[in-house]
């Protein structure tokens, strides 16, 4: 192993060790109790000791979220001496109940309904005093929850969606949203204006705030201490300051950022080590050819589907998947119609292309995904998503085929330049298709992963000679993250 390998791999090693140290130090002192046999499956996060004692949040999540991606707001308020119950929706995480047809608000209010049941009757919280928070999708239950219960003594909606509010209901309103999502701060605007306006007396329940956390958007507003702290001021306006409340402000995200690059620094050593050296291939031809092929497969797949979904075809309940199974067919066609064009003898996997295949996977699966198991991301697939996976490999192979075919001997600067057409022709066609089938709006919310996503891969995948060991490890794991994002139909 050459000193650079060996630095890196001590290095990489090291920051997935503090990485790891540094996200378990947020349940310090708390007490998290998760349960997966209830419907809905649900969680506690609360301070250690008298459980009944302590006031009682609800915390809802968004479309394509999970109890998971909350987390900073419960640590937040578990820390500051509340009882938080989380939860997944149907369709969502570990949820396998499928997602409510259209979206049903009665629906999803239930599942609300139902975890405040669950908590009360294992004494958890006081059932005197409740708040709920919910965010996007979440947001719309949190505002209809303290509508239908009136004893709801605070409601908070991030990124509130259209859901109506009264000047008498909820009580104790705070909407928040980021300034980089201007449709929910408008529709946060709106809200306002239906509770009568800011102001009020948070004793007498009739507090109204609109809070705009700046330099967020609708994801990053779940990881803002700023937010957090907003939270938990307005339920100590609400209930008072808690017992043994200490003040937290969570920093996973950036640990987590830090372990992600711990264990990107020990793959790129290993796939390195095990890479098989690329066989011989006839010259790849000119750029514009080459572009034509990442383009013209993208572009080629959006109008086809497009098409499907005008004859007929329900594009955003495919197998099975809200969405993510638009995606997985998505990237299918495209795959093969990119390989049409560039129109290449076609070559098997060697043993050792399928072992650095494997080895990438691995690596990514382990770094984004097992580590933001405790972030963001509910990683481990229940059985009814894991069912699916190997479709879903087998969906997205011909897409990091065609990639890896033409990478396939560029240098750093080439791959870089591939990695930003890859994005751009995945994003670009994304809107296409939001564009020619609004059904697929939630499409919207999820844009900005894609470049995140397809770099990670590249970055792991970048030491491969072989384009069969690029396009494996891209496909198991572009088709694992999809069906761990996306609700169940």
């Amino acid at each position: 192993m050459k000193a650079r390998h060996g630095a890196m791999l001590v290095t990489g090693v090291l920051l997935g060790l503090i990485a790891v140290w540094q996200i378990g130090t947020a349940a310090r002192g708390l007490e998290i109790i998760t349960i997966r046999s209830t419907t809905p499956p649900l969680s506690l996060v609360a301070p250690k000791g008298d459980l009944g004692s302590r006031p009682l949040v609800l915390i809802g999540h968004g479309f394509a979220g999970s109890m998971v991606i909350m987390r900073g707001f419960a640590f937040t308020l578990a820390h500051a001496g509340y009882a938080v119950v989380l939860w997944d929706f149907d369709g969502h995480g570990t949820n396998p109940q499928p997602v409510p047809t259209g979206m049903g608000g009665d629906a999803l209010l239930t599942s609300a309904e139902s975890a405040l049941a669950e908590a009360m009757a294992r004494g958890w919280g006081d059932p005197r005093r409740t708040a709920i928070l919910g965010h996007s999708m979440g947001s719309g239950v949190a505002l209809s929850f303290g509508q239908k219960h009136p004893e709801t003594a605070a409601t908070i909606a991030v990124s509130p969606v259209g859901t109506q509010v009264t000047p008498a209901l909820p009580h104790n309103l705070l909407l928040m949203a980021g300034s980089r999502e201007s449709r929910f701060v408008q529709s946060a605007e709106q809200r306002l204006a239906e509770a009568g306006g800011a102001g009020g007396d948070p004793v007498a329940g009739t507090a109204r705030k609109l809070v705009v956390v700046p330099g967020v958007e609708h994801m990053s507003i779940l990881f803002s201490p700023v937010a957090h702290a907003t939270a938990r001021q307005w339920l100590d306006a609400t209930f008072g300051p808690q017992p043994g409340a200490r003040t937290y402000t969570d920093r996973r995200v950036g640990w987590y950022g830090l372990g992600l690059l711990g264990t990107l620094l020990v793959a790129m050593v290993f796939v390195a080590a095990v890479s098989a050296r690329a066989a011989h291939q006839e010259p790849i031809r000119a750029l514009g050819w080459r572009l034509s092929t990442i383009a013209g497969g993208a572009l080629g797949a959006t109008i086809l589907l497009w098409l499907a979904g005008k004859a007929g075809l329900g594009l955003r309940t495919l197998l099975g998947l809200s969405v993510g199974g638009y995606l997985l067919i998505w990237f299918g066609v495209a795959g093969l119609l990119s390989l049409l064009i560039l129109w290449r003898r076609p070559t098997w996997p060697s043993r050792r292309d399928l072992s650095t295949g494997l080895l990438a996977f691995a690596a990514l699966w382990a770094g984004v995904g097992l580590l933001g198991q405790f972030v963001w991301l509910p990683w481990l697939l229940i059985p009814r998503r894991l069912a699916l996976w190997p479709l879903g490999v087998l969906l997205t192979l011909p897409w990091f085929l065609a990639a890896g075919e033409v990478v396939q001997g560029a240098g750093v600067v080439g791959r870089v330049g591939w990695w930003l057409a890859d994005c751009v022709a995945v994003t670009g066609c994304a809107l296409l298709a939001l564009y020619l089938s609004p059904d697929l709006g939630f499409l919207v919310l999820i844009l900005p992963l894609f470049p995140v996503v397809l770099g990670l891969h590249a970055l792991v995948a970048a030491s491969t000679r072989g384009r069969w060991a690029f396009a494996l490890s891209g496909a198991m794991f572009t088709g694992w993250l999809l069906l761990a994002v996306f609700p169940l139909q």
